[in-house]
């Protein structure tokens, strides 16, 4: 096998797929969901909200709290005696009534229906009214610091140095956002990549010229060039979005305000990535490769899809008691051990002794399933009406 030969499968899988169509729908799709969901956010964020009509109520006060001059701000007045049977006939927008100990007991609101939203105003009256009240029994600085919520800074430290918190988060976590990506949007291709060749029944003419080898490894490499091109449009759009909404975002309430770069764990976790896509690639093609068509290897393409985001099922297990023993067998289980091993790396709770042991296995292991494909192919080549089994792999190694 020669270089040259690998250099021609991957260049005519690479131009056959990049002119379909249907590659590009599912490249441009999602960047074109996140461009529209920022756009309706930005709008909704810069767009000036109706402001609410003012209420004009009466109150009564069975506690003495509430303060006449505060009601009068807020367009208020005690209350008659018969406020709320006015409110009931419309007469009235509405009537509060403060009962002698608000701290337990509940303020009754008799008003107009303005809808299920707009009823919220009725409750946001209520509680303006008595916040004022009792401001008006104290001094104004002592009112303010009642009111204020006191503003935090912290400094954590991992093993005496300071930790990177969720800035340091971001890159190592965009990396399992990549796996769920790539699986999803090349995962079909991937399985077909080698069923399509059976199907077509051209494959006996492909390795008359080159070995099935060349023809396997042409093709993932081109998927893997296929894969960059994908995240290059993700990674651009994501730019290209941010940078048009970020006079609009304001992300310090999430506690980023720059993003950290951890050489070891973005390191790290490119390595888990490509061991895990080499690992999930390998079983797609094996998959494909042993089916008699697309058709009857279908099942099995959402089986894998699957067991590879069944991580994201315990991540709350994972994120919170990394030491547990699920999260154990989740990491070191091949097929859930690329997800798995890469949310542990974004939080910090992976070894990177560890991690790079599970990296070196992910390559190892999807080496071999790829030794495994290649035989299942050049018997699937023979066999293309039925499906392979696996003692026709053992008894027959590629």
């Amino acid at each position: 096998m020669s270089a040259n030969q690998v250099r021609i499968v991957t260049r005519f899988e690479l131009t056959r797929t990049i002119r379909r169509p249907q590659f590009w729908i599912a490249a441009l799709l999602l960047p074109a969901l996140m461009a529209a969901m920022i756009a309706v956010m930005t709008w909704a964020g810069t767009s000036t909200p109706e402001t609410s009509e003012p209420v004009s109520f009466e109150y009564s006060d069975d506690s003495g709290i509430i303060s006449e001059a505060a009601a009068a701000r807020l367009g208020g007045r005690p209350a008659g005696s018969d406020a709320e049977e006015r409110t009931k006939d419309g007469k009235l927008t509405a009537y509060l009534h403060y009962p002698t100990n608000p701290s337990t007991e509940l303020v009754e609101i008799h008003a107009a229906d303005r809808g299920p939203f707009g009823n919220s105003d009725y409750t946001t009256l209520a509680r303006e009214l008595f916040t004022l009240s009792i401001d008006s029994t104290l001094d104004p600085s002592t009112a303010e610091l009642v009111r204020t919520t006191p503003a935090t800074t912290i400094h954590a430290y991992t093993d005496g140095a300071p930790s990177g918190g969720i800035s340091a988060m971001i890159l190592p976590a965009l990396l399992a956002v990549l796996l769920i990506l790539i699986v999803s949007l090349l995962g079909n291709q991937m399985l077909n990549s080698a069923v399509e060749e059976k199907e077509n029944r051209i494959s006996e003419m492909i390795l008359v010229s080159l070995p099935a080898r060349a023809l396997i490894q042409g093709k993932i490499l081109a998927l893997a060039l296929l894969g960059l091109v994908q995240i290059g449009i993700f990674v651009i759009t994501g730019v290209l979005l941010y940078a048009a909404a970020a006079p609009t975002v304001d992300l310090s309430f999430l506690g980023i305000d720059t993003i950290v770069v951890d050489p070891v764990r973005v390191g790290l976790g490119l390595a888990l990535l490509m061991g895990g896509l080499l690992t999930l690639a390998a079983v797609l093609v094996l998959i494909g490769a042993a089916m008699p068509s697309a058709k009857d290897a279908a099942p099995f393409y959402s089986a894998v899809v699957i067991v590879t985001i069944a991580p994201l099922y315990f991540i709350t297990t994972i994120l919170m008691t990394p030491d547990s023993p699920v999260v154990a067998i989740l990491t070191y289980f091949p097929f859930t051990a690329p997800m798995t091993a890469l949310l542990l790396n974004a939080t910090g709770a992976l070894n990177p002794w560890a991690g790079a042991l599970i990296a070196i296995g992910l390559f190892v292991i999807g080496a071999l399933i790829l030794r495994l494909a290649i035989a299942a192919f050049q018997l699937g080549v023979i066999q293309y009406d039925q499906r392979l089994r696996v003692k026709d792999l053992i008894s027959r190694p590629a």
